[in-house]
């Protein structure tokens, strides 16, 4: 299945991006996913063969495998929470110096809902 989830972590300047899961049946899921720490302005890619106790334990609900994935990387599953604004460069040049000019605006993101996520720690089984 492909997939383009944000995940959230505890830290701000984290977040994992879910990009597809493959399912054998019964046996195991291979995941892969992407990490992006926008602070070290870094991207990782990543692959995670989830089989065993792991696989059984997962069942239906996905923030299973989100509580995982963080677990792994050293950070602790948030759900990811839309910004009720994002910030927006407006440039312009003014008309009488020639000067490039900006400001920074705050927008309203089309996105934001006011629902608070629910979080709890799930305990993940080792390999």
């Amino acid at each position: 299945m492909n997939l383009k989830i944000k995940i959230g972590t505890a830290n701000p300047d984290v977040y994992l991006y879910l990009e597809s899961i493959y399912i054998n049946p019964e046996k195991s899921a291979t995941i892969s996913y992407t990490v992006k720490d926008i602070k070290r302005e870094q991207l990782t890619r990543h692959t995670y063969e989830m089989f065993g106790e792991q696989y059984k334990k997962w069942g239906t609900d996905d923030t299973f495998i989100y509580h995982l994935l963080c677990i792994k990387h050293g950070y602790q599953y948030m759900p990811y929470v839309e910004p009720e604004f994002f910030d927006e460069v407006n440039v312009w040049r003014d008309e009488q110096t020639g000067e490039m000019k900006s400001e920074m605006i705050k927008r309203p993101n089309p996105l934001f809902t006011r629902q608070q996520p629910r979080t709890e720690i799930i305990p993940v089984p080792e390999r």
